[in-house]
């Protein structure tokens, strides 16, 4: 209903919505294989946390299994990656509610026979890192250390093969010039990209066993400082950064092509957005193409020319951006990066932030 009191009309994406997910959740991890998206853990609350898998088919849209997590697996800010075909791959994150701490260890879903495997830990924990396997290894890269908000640059490989480890340790990388954590990350031409980010998170109170998040620290700062390591290559390069900083995208970033495509995100703390982005790996530019039907952090794929956002935290309103309900939400809208021209009734495509903040 607050989506068709919008009146959008084309060329503006004209969103739909699918069944609902059984239970609500956010800071989860939504990875496609074949017609399955598979959606990883999360928050249901700030105090209660979901160790299960549930899995949509996208061709039938509707959610037909769940299973549940190794117990030890972290539920929330993890390094997700996949093979394309069959295994995904899981290394560090949070384990537990609130702000509980980052964990080092390493784990592998088999998606055709639904069994877990493990991966060698990590050096040190890491939360919201982002990684993608890339010339036969895993490649794991900044996010925030241990105290949850100072960020991370190192960078780590790992070769796998067929949902195994090649080696029993993690290689040192190329650092990347500037960490932090909530970063979209992709993989095109031989080329490891990173597009935005921000600097800090919510730690923990000091000394609280439940580990409690604690909204007076510094807030976080959203940039769109975006790089790119080519193959074989000892220095990072910086590309053209992301116009609209925003953060919270490492799961709501699709590859199309030659586009990575950044559906939403965050703004500091307090601003939830619904531009979606395009960066254009082959001409290194960016352009803006719709808007969600509210502003959202949430997860994103994409499957026979169909753009899903699943689940995840929206704004409250569109007047008012800051965080709102945990949602059940499956939206899907019919999308060609190719041909979005990124205006809308003749007007270049603007976002929650730009209208409120001018």
């Amino acid at each position: 209903m607050e989506f068709n009191r919008l009146g959008r009309t084309p060329p503006e994406l004209l969103w739909e919505t699918c069944a609902r997910c059984p239970v609500t959740r956010t800071e989860d991890a939504a990875e496609k294989i074949g017609h399955e998206c598979f959606v990883i853990g999360g928050y249901h609350t700030i105090d209660s946390v979901l160790s299960v898998v549930d899995v949509f088919d996208l061709d039938k849209r509707r959610w037909t299994e769940r299973f549940a997590m190794p117990p030890n697996m972290p539920q929330t800010h993890l390094g997700v990656a996949n093979d394309d075909s069959r295994y995904l791959y899981f290394v560090g994150g949070q384990l537990g509610p609130q702000c509980s701490p980052a964990v080092a260890v390493g784990f592998v879903l088999d998606t055709q026979n639904r069994t877990w495997g493990s991966l060698p830990p990590l050096p040190e924990p890491r939360y919201s890192l982002t990684m993608q396997l890339w010339r036969g290894r895993l490649h794991v890269l900044s996010g925030s250390k241990p105290d949850r908000s100072t960020p991370a640059c190192e960078h780590w490989s790992l070769a796998v093969e067929q949902g195994k480890a090649l080696e029993d340790r993690w290689h040192e990388e190329v650092p990347i010039p500037r960490g932090g954590p909530h970063r979209a990350s992709a993989v095109f031409n031989d080329r490891l990209y990173v597009l935005g980010g921000e600097d800090g998170d919510v730690g923990p109170v000091s000394g609280d066993p439940k580990y409690t998040c604690d909204w007076n620290t510094p807030m976080e700062k959203s940039y769109g400082d975006s790089f790119v390591l080519e193959g074989g290559v000892e220095q990072w390069k910086r590309v053209a950064p992301m116009p609209h900083a925003r953060t919270h995208t490492e799961h709501s970033i699709v590859k199309i092509g030659q586009y990575a495509v950044i559906v939403g995100g965050i703004v500091g703390r307090y601003v939830y957005d619904d531009l979606i982005q395009i960066y254009d790996a082959e001409t290194d530019h960016w352009r803006t193409a719709g808007r969600l039907p509210y502003g959202m952090k949430t997860s994103a794929v994409y499957h026979d020319g169909w753009l899903f956002a699943v689940v995840g935290q929206r704004s409250r309103s569109r007047e008012d951006p800051r965080p709102g309900e945990v949602l059940r939400s499956v939206w899907r809208a019919k999308f060609d990066p190719a041909q979005q021209s990124g205006v809308v009734n003749g007007v270049e495509t603007p976002s929650n932030f730009d209208l409120h903040n001018g």
